[in-house]
């Protein structure tokens, strides 16, 4: 039987110590900054055992996770996966077969890998009989290049696709992985990254996943000197603070000059070495509450692109150390990974929570049909809790309530590791309005969820071809600067003006195999201005040709673009469109792939989410799905000469005149020699 969902007490599952409430308030109708994207991935140690991961890696269907990260270890051929450099300097040999497992299994669940080429092969050891030769200098550097370029050909062959390569693995901690000095750094990186960039074009090479933060910078002033490839740099963190590590990429990165290259924290744990031991705080309850609580300052930095969380399954040999969020011995799911789980079931579009008690931190989001809302317990006392959602959008669902605490879902101190519910039942909202009572006990997290009755999938898979390669812009490294994310699961855009009234939020994905029609399905907050004449909000298409050059480009938007915008793409064409298209709605049209093709196109195309100069507060979504060729208009083809308008009328894919509706055209012969269409609805 359903009930009416006003007040909802479940305070008989638990103790009462106190009869005052904490009020936590969500409205669903008020966007917030910053989205739940999932960008915070996992890192697998090469310490790892075949029977582990055979054992594990399915359970990332679990989770979220859109990105893996994995350490190769060459030259610590105890480690698994190696040896996979054999042979001689003079003639290397590769046995690839454990690391491509691994690394196929991650990407069926988690599409962006992260793969460290690190260290020195055997073959190149200047102490080949010591097991510290591994942190030494190649002899080779010419032979180190070669095996940089025969590994990317391994992951291009193998199709791991919209991923990134790390040169080297923490070569900054000269007591634990590398011997030598910054300059002997730099020399590898000048050596390996061309050879990655000419193995696999499509795959992102940077450095130097450095433990500290001071290798930045010379990093980046040897690829000026020396025009090398750099994608991202990427570091590491472990405890509390990482901001550190942020402010040393973001300061190299500004001298960088290249608005395009990325910012990777790839290891990262909020736990210092002596709180991740085993029967630490990492393997207990509390571990969730900490893993939310530092997830709200990684989101607040759009322009880190992807965090990979120590580590996934806890690494082999060292019997102390405990980070994972599996148990290397008995597989079992710590309260880490039902962490994870959790997090991964809330919707990215996130809600404004507010909370007046500061022991008590929350992050609400919802969707047309499901709204979540995560509270944790920073403090010592268990609290009760009144959570009010306020304009729930449907009235007939679920409502789900999930604790992590001493008593639930933590396998450390209950024996089960499995996420179960504590309640669920059918409910029914009464005015838009939904009040849960409950408590968070202390370092405890509660989860609720309310689910509509004909709720959708939450994260679809959508499968349009295959995405070789994400482009991220940043013209301004900072939180409050606009910004794009691309979600490369759900094949949704979102951009956000944040709090630039003139900002330029960018985001583009280079794709094969797409289908000849893409459905968009658009949702926006917030009011979009024209404020000057490169005021724009589209979406563009930019078409490759079999000779490897991007020869066209057609444009889509709702209304505020301008011919004479001189804001040009920095990817693509690097030109003006080639064909505008004005549509009635930017969050409900099918965009004509088909059509738009070059006579000798190459499958390739880049499609770009753009929105500049609309005004502050401004946020708008892009899902992409397959779409199909009902209700595309024909349009008949322009014989017109010169510049000029004239007015075309419309036709459906049958041939018939529609009524009443004519299309007006602008047919703009450019200095360049090209011709533009302008389509504008009459």
């Amino acid at each position: 039987m359903k009930r009416i969902l006003f007040c909802l007490s479940l305070l008989s599952f638990f103790a009462q110590t106190s009869t005052s409430q904490v009020a936590v308030r969500v409205n669903c109708a008020q966007w917030e900054e910053y989205p739940l994207v999932k960008k915070i991935g996992l890192y697998q140690t090469p310490l790892v055992s075949r029977e582990w991961l055979e054992r594990d890696m399915p359970k990332l269907a679990e989770l979220e996770a859109r990105s893996m990260r994995y350490e190769m270890a060459c030259g610590k051929d105890d480690l698994y996966g190696q040896p996979c450099v054999i042979g001689t300097a003079q003639k290397p040999a590769y046995t690839f077969t454990a690391i491509d497992y691994l690394l196929t299994q991650s990407q069926k669940y988690c599409p962006v890998l992260v793969i460290s080429h690190g260290y020195t092969p055997t073959i190149l050891q200047r102490r080949p009989t010591e097991w510290s030769g591994f942190m030494d200098t190649p002899t080779d550097l010419t032979t180190w290049a070669a095996i940089n370029e025969r590994f990317a050909q391994e992951w291009k062959n193998k199709k791991y696709t919209n991923s990134y390569v790390e040169v080297w693995n923490e070569p900054d901690l000269t007591d634990g992985f590398f011997t030598g000095t910054v300059d002997d750094y730099l020399n590898i990186y000048e050596a390996a990254a061309p050879a990655v960039q000419k193995g696999y074009a499509d795959i992102k090479v940077g450095g130097p996943s450095g433990a500290f933060n001071w290798w930045h910078q010379p990093l980046v002033d040897r690829v000026k000197a020396k025009n090398l490839p750099l994608d991202f740099l990427s570091g590491h963190a472990y405890g509390p603070d990482y901001a550190w590590q942020l402010d040393g990429m973001r300061n190299a990165l500004n001298s960088l000059g290249r608005n395009e290259a990325e910012m990777l924290l790839t290891e990262y744990s909020p736990y210092a070495p002596a709180d991740y031991q085993k029967d630490g705080p990492v393997e207990r309850a509390e571990s969730a509450m900490t893993f939310f609580n530092a997830l709200p300052g990684m989101l607040e930095c759009p322009d880190l692109t992807y965090v990979n969380w120590a580590q996934y399954i806890d690494p082999g040999f060292f019997v102390g150390d405990k980070l994972g969020l599996i148990d290397r011995d008995s597989g079992s799911r710590k309260a880490l990974f039902n962490a994870f789980k959790l997090y991964g079931m809330m919707p990215a579009d996130r809600r404004k929570l507010t909370v007046a008690n500061g022991d008590i931190k929350g992050m609400a989001s919802a969707t047309d049909d499901c709204v979540t809302a995560v509270i944790w317990n920073t403090g010592t006392t268990e609290q009760q809790l009144a959570v009010t959602l306020q304009n729930v959008p449907f009235t007939n669902g679920t409502l789900e309530v999930y604790h992590i605490d001493e008593g639930h879902n933590s396998w450390y101190e209950t024996g089960k590791g499995t996420l179960v519910k504590s309640r669920s039942e059918a409910i029914e909202v009464a005015n838009k309005k939904a009040v849960v009572e409950d408590v968070v006990r202390s370092k405890g997290v509660c989860f609720v969820r309310l689910v509509a009755d004909d709720a959708a999938q939450l994260f679809p898979q959508v499968k349009l071809g295959r995405i070789v390669r994400t482009h991220q812009w940043f013209p301004r490294r900072t939180n409050t600067a606009a910004y794009a994310q691309f979600d490369p699961k759900t094949w949704t855009a979102r951009l956000s003006s944040n709090n630039e009234a003139n900002g330029w939020a960018l985001v583009g994905i280079e794709a094969e195999s797409v289908p000849n029609y893409l459905s968009v399905e658009g949702l926006r907050a917030g009011s979009v201005q024209k404020r000057n004449v490169n005021s724009t909000l589209n979406i563009r298409l930019d078409y490759q040709d079999k000779n490897g050059e991007y020869v066209n480009s057609v444009l889509y938007h709702g209304g505020v673009y301008s011919d004479e915008r001189s804001t040009l793409l920095p990817w693509g064409t690097k030109r003006k469109p080639d064909e505008v298209i004005r549509v009635e709605t930017l969050n409900d049209f099918t965009i004509d792939v088909a059509s738009h093709k070059p006579a000798n196109f190459s499958g390739r195309l880049i499609i770009s989410f753009e929105m500049q100069s609309v005004g502050s507060g401004v946020k708008q979504n892009f899902q992409l799905t397959k779409g199909s060729a009902t209700g595309i208009e024909a349009i008949p083809e322009e014989s017109a000469q010169g510049n000029g308008t004239k007015s075309e009328a419309i036709y459906n894919l049958s041939g018939q005149q529609i009524p009443h509706l004519t299309r007006g055209v602008n047919i703009i012969h450019t200095a360049d020699g090209l011709t533009r269409k302008v389509y504008v609805a009459q």
